[in-house]
């Protein structure tokens, strides 16, 4: 029986949370990485609002265009639509709604520019990666993980009214986290892409050749952070900078440990450490990468 408070969690699920709010994240940071504590908590708010609004609402999208992809995916079968439980038409009202709304806020009470961005996210999200490049190509993530680098360029501009090289390089960093993440996932779950004919990588070239391009792809990470921590310490505070640096060295170092064994046993439970710790990265780095900021 469906009770009120399961109906509104199937809504709230169709939102997809855990990504709707690192995008939010990522957009809070990069405004940190733009005033720094002057930031305005109006501006931060707003940004935030703004972009969960918009990060559902794609989500909520994709939810209604994978539906049939879902119901052959034993890690999606379950999701609201495909299960049932809530009829697809809600689910695309509702994210297109959000959308919109993310979008119209953005335009309205922060700036034109975010209002853009953050429309183009949603834009790359459901029609150039859900609904173009995903049933089509092995690169599918890597061209439309783009999408999620607008966070970052949305949150700078929000901040700022424009864009500049930090911005861009916080984009960049959410670009190459992008596909190592995806692919730790799919290396794992690559029956379940096969039982829906989608072309992940480890579908089209194997588990051994996917497990080496992810493991590429992360470990591109290491330096990429450490530079981007050089052009945004603070050094008023050379002990708490130095902390940091340290500390992005060591949880990279261990990211480039299990990598290193995925793309040497690229067997399904390496595969999962990897995609579990890739998984909680970037939430850390940008968080340490913001303290080396404001220290």
């Amino acid at each position: 029986m469906h009770t009120s408070r399961t109906v509104f969690s199937d809504y709230v699920s169709s939102l997809k949370l855990p990504i709707s709010l690192l995008n939010v994240f990522v957009g809070i940071a990069a405004i940190f990485l733009a005033l720094g504590m002057r930031a305005p908590i109006e501006v931060m708010l707003l940004t935030g609002l703004c972009g969960f609004f918009a990060a559902g609402g794609a989500g909520a999208v994709n939810c209604y265009v994978d539906r049939e992809l879902d119901r052959h995916m034993t890690r999606t079968r379950a999701r609201p639509i495909p299960s049932g439980r809530v009829p697809p038409l809600n689910i695309l009202a509702l994210g297109i709604a959000f959308s919109f709304l993310g979008v119209g806020l953005a335009a309205a009470y922060l700036n034109i520019l975010t209002g853009m961005l953050i429309g183009l996210g949603i834009f790359w999200y459901i029609f150039v990666y859900t609904l173009w490049l995903k049933p089509r190509t092995k690169w599918n993530i890597v061209i439309g993980g783009a999408a999620g680098s607008f966070s970052a360029l949305a949150g700078w501009s929000a901040a700022t009214g424009t864009l500049s090289v930090v911005g861009v390089l916080i984009a960049a960093l959410i670009f190459l986290w992008t596909p190592g993440h995806f692919w730790g996932l799919a290396i794992a779950k690559s029956r379940d892409y096969e039982n829906g004919d989608i072309p992940m990588l480890p579908v089209v070239e194997g588990q051994a050749r996917a497990s080496l391009y992810t493991a590429f792809s992360n470990v591109l990470l290491f330096p990429f952070t450490v530079a981007l921590y050089f052009m945004t310490v603070n050094w008023a505070n050379p002990l708490a900078a130095t902390l940091v640096g340290l500390s992005i060295v060591v949880m990279n170092v261990r990211f480039v440990v299990a990598n290193i064994r995925l793309s040497r046993l690229h067997d399904a439970p390496n595969a999962w450490r990897v995609f579990k710790m890739s998984a909680s990265y970037l939430f850390i780095m940008l968080c340490l990468i913001v303290l080396g900021h404001l220290a």
